[in-house]
């Protein structure tokens, strides 16, 4: 059994190698992608080859309401796009299974001492989108990605299971100094057994210039906001393993 999903990713390399292990991957059927603007799906496209990238919140909103069954919703970017297609048609919600967004921080530093880039970048619209009435939201933090990163040896790895392409984007991160974070939220619909997960209610700092952006979490049940699966840690050995096997049938 297959899991209908589309994803609403950003330009980055480790965007396109979450495109990738999504297209690949036999337990999901990848609906379509969509990128905030026509250049960022230029861009995103160029990356991903046979993969159709689609621009726009209402291109978002509609692969959401054509899907046949409710989809699992993949956000690797800002969630500007997602909070834009809310304020057109709230209705959305019920046309997604489960919403998982890479993005929040736990107990790690991010862009700044409190924030994680994709939170960061529009605190509103992740507070918007984190407050929607979505059945089941996932949130892949930071802390999960840094206890999965990869490293030489893992890109060694993925070259000689044939999946050259996408080590070549994650090695293209990683000579940035930056860790390959998207991925790990596709990994998660793959296979949930593979992150630490804790339930808490999510809230996002909007007007504290000290914290903007940063996440915040709370064990009490907060019925406004409601619970949310918060990803924390995962298992580095299997999600390299789950790479390797699936990018390597590419080739």
């Amino acid at each position: 059994m297959t899991t209908p999903v589309v994803i609403d990713a950003d330009a980055n390399t480790d965007d396109a190698v979450a495109v990738l292990l999504a297209a690949a991957h036999p337990a999901v059927d990848l609906l379509g992608v969509c990128a905030a603007d026509d250049d960022q799906a230029r861009a995103l496209g160029a990356l991903t080859g046979s993969v159709t990238v689609h621009a726009g919140p209402a291109r978002l909103g509609d692969l959401l309401r054509a899907a046949p069954a409710p989809v699992t919703l993949v956000t690797t970017g800002p969630l500007t796009n997602v909070a834009a297609a809310l304020a057109a048609d709230r209705s959305i919600t019920r046309a997604v299974a489960r919403l998982v967004v890479l993005g929040g921080a736990h107990r790690a530093a991010g862009v700044t001492a409190h924030a994680e880039r994709n939170i960061w970048t529009d605190p509103a619209a992740a507070a918007t989108v984190l407050a929607a009435p979505f059945r089941d939201t996932w949130l892949v933090t930071a802390d999960a990605t840094a206890s999965a990163a990869l490293t030489d040896a893992d890109l060694a790895r993925l070259r000689a299971a044939g999946a050259g392409a996408a080590a070549d984007l994650c090695a293209e991160r990683l000579d940035r100094g930056a860790l390959v974070h998207d991925p790990l939220a596709v990994a998660a619909v793959i296979d949930p057994t593979l992150l630490v997960t804790l339930r808490a209610a999510v809230r996002v700092e909007c007007a504290d210039p000290t914290t903007y952006g940063a996440t915040r979490f709370a064990a009490e049940v907060d019925e406004k906001r409601g619970r949310t699966t918060v990803a924390v840690g995962a298992d580095r050995q299997r999600y390299v393993d789950l790479l390797c096997t699936t990018l390597g049938k590419q080739h």
